[in-house]
């Protein structure tokens, strides 16, 4: 296993240059040093860590699998390195700097894409860069500073995985759907109507609920099942039955009546888990864009359950 010394972090923050400005001779000219010296500095890293970085050409230069690793570590580490330096000098007025964000695109979409306005006006020096997949996300491989993630619960190592705010499910229908097929009442009634859910094999699911007499469940065949609860929304708007859904989907259309909401006496366990966690990568220095924004959706996501946004008065609140 490669051993990193001193030196080697002035070699990292050479390599960085390089591929930043697709260069040697760039990268020494903005370095105030030579081109000889950088060639020397970045195969100097590259044989203490036994990897090769770079691919070169007559014409250009591309980063291997390894190199984008360290590209994207080296990225971390200069931001880092000008944070610390701009604090200890008093220097830093406020948070700076680009802030990566992962999310599902559901939840970006609906939920968190509407409360960054508010985060870029009172932080204007911190540049967002939000990243929505629906799939697992390696941050130190991808470069991310703050992934949300839907979970029941976290347990990864290296990563702070911190509880930012409950998540509240639904079933929710169209009201042309309701008045052509009828309104359940009862759990048992699902059965009788086409119901949407999420799942990709196509086989029975089963739905669970809270309610005040306790746990119930029913297994049921969907009529429509995908992996995504956009998709699900879409379709449930358009009549094609009950949807079990994210609050933070379905809320806004069942405030203006373009949704109604199924046995709204029952509380639906969620297919996401119960909690969306803000995860970074374990640090003793948190990078302070990183601090403000954990800060600001533990403010917008409140623990209850509620969000609030700028166009909301008072202590009105939408459950996520």
């Amino acid at each position: 296993m490669a051993t990193m010394e001193p030196r080697d972090f002035s070699d990292i923050w050479a390599f960085v240059r390089v591929v930043e400005t697709g260069s040697f001779s760039e990268a020494a000219r903005r370095m105030g040093t030579t081109k000889a010296n950088i060639s020397k500095q970045v195969a100097r890293l590259e044989k203490n860590l036994h990897a090769k970085l770079l691919n070169r050409s007559t014409r250009k230069l591309g980063l291997t699998e390894a190199g984008n690793a360290i590209f994207q570590h080296g990225l971390r580490m200069i931001e880092e390195a000008k944070a610390l330096e701009a604090a200890a000098a008093g220097l830093q007025a406020g948070p700076a700097g680009t802030l990566r964000v992962s999310a599902s695109v559901a939840f970006g979409t609906s939920c968190l894409a509407g409360l960054l306005p508010a985060f870029m006006e009172r932080y204007p020096d911190i540049r967002v860069v939000l990243n929505l997949a629906d799939r697992y996300v390696d941050l130190v491989e991808e470069g991310i500073d703050v992934a949300l993630r839907l979970a029941p619960r976290i347990d990864t190592p290296s990563l702070v995985a911190r509880p930012i705010a409950p998540i509240r499910y639904v079933l929710a229908a169209a009201p042309g759907y309701l008045d052509k097929h009828g309104t359940p009442t009862r759990v048992e009634d699902l059965r009788a109507h086409r119901c949407l859910g999420f799942g990709t094999g196509g086989a029975p699911l089963t739905w669970e609920f809270d309610g005040a007499e306790g746990k119930t469940s029913i297994r049921l065949d969907t009529a429509l099942a995908a992996n995504s609860s956009l998709a699900l929304h879409a379709a449930m708007l358009r009549g094609a039955g009950i949807a079990l859904l994210p609050a933070y989907v379905a809320d806004e259309d069942l405030r203006r009546g373009a949704a109604v909401r199924v046995l709204p006496e029952l509380a639906p366990t969620g297919f996401s888990g119960d909690r969306v966690y803000a995860v970074y990568l374990e640090n003793r220095f948190l990078p302070p864009k990183v601090r403000v924004f954990i800060d600001y959706l533990l403010e917008t996501l409140a623990p209850d359950g509620g969000t609030r946004t700028p166009e909301q008065e008072g202590n009105t609140r939408n459950s996520i």
